[in-house]
């Protein structure tokens, strides 16, 4: 999976970028995935966000992230 954010992003817009990318899952799971994103600590989060959302769900989630912060 890798990386999610670039030190530029952090600095400008990381909120919006986790907001655009969480939209679309139900308020409960949001919440937990805004709170993992926000903390991010690599490996650890993505096996975070896989327990939370499944494989696919995790996979799409960091692929919208990385889409929103080009």
């Amino acid at each position: 999976m890798g990386e999610v954010f670039r030190p530029e992003d952090v600095a400008k817009g990381r909120k919006r970028l986790i907001r655009e990318a969480v939209r679309d899952l139900s308020p409960g799971v949001r919440d937990a995935a805004v709170e993992i994103l926000e903390s991010w600590e690599g490996v650890a989060s993505e096996k975070k966000l896989v327990s939370l959302l499944g494989n696919r769900g995790a996979e799409r989630l960091l692929d919208k992230m990385r889409r929103f912060a080009k």
